[in-house]
């Protein structure tokens, strides 16, 4: 009598162990490694972004089309530009997260973006809410494009597609 409950005691204890290992991860959220999220605009002229997030990488995309720089009471041209920088993503897999500075960026004319060793991006920020379809971005923009100086600023906020 004592050898089958010492059996069924064992058995016991192994079927608790076996049942309390389980697999962490499948209650935290999945989050894609790529997404391609845009700025919601009505015309081709209209100021509009495209997040092009790979958390694979070392940084991810951001292009701005038709931005305008604040320059003091000036304003610059329309400029296409494209900045790679960092991108983290919360817990929940909802909000990312660019941030850097003294970025290289790109200018974007027609499908061609070229590098721009002469302008710098600094203090960018940029926060996309996928849940909420919501972004913000903010960066300074310094140094010489196309022959003029800039030192602008740049803000926006909106909405996702």
């Amino acid at each position: 009598m004592k050898k089958i409950f010492s059996m069924l005691l064992i058995a016991a204890t192994l079927c608790i162990m076996t049942t309390a290992c389980g697999d962490d991860k499948k209650d935290e959220p999945e989050v894609p490694q790529t997404q391609k999220l845009e700025s919601e605009h009505s015309a081709a002229n209209d100021t509009y972004l495209v997040y092009d997030i790979d958390l694979s990488k070392d940084s991810s995309t951001i292009c701005v089309y038709n931005a305008v720089f604040q320059m003091g009471d000036k304003t610059s041209p329309a400029l296409n530009i494209r900045v790679d920088a960092p991108c983290s993503v919360d817990k929940a897999g909802k909000v990312y997260t660019y941030s850097g500075t003294n970025i290289i960026p790109y200018l974007i004319m027609g499908t061609t973006p070229t590098p721009f060793p002469t302008l710098h991006v600094n203090n960018l920020r940029s926060v996309v809410n996928v849940e909420k379809k919501t972004y913000s971005i903010t960066f300074d923009c310094q140094g010489n494009a196309m022959g003029k100086p800039i030192d602008g600023h740049y803000e926006k906020e909106g909405n996702l597609k």
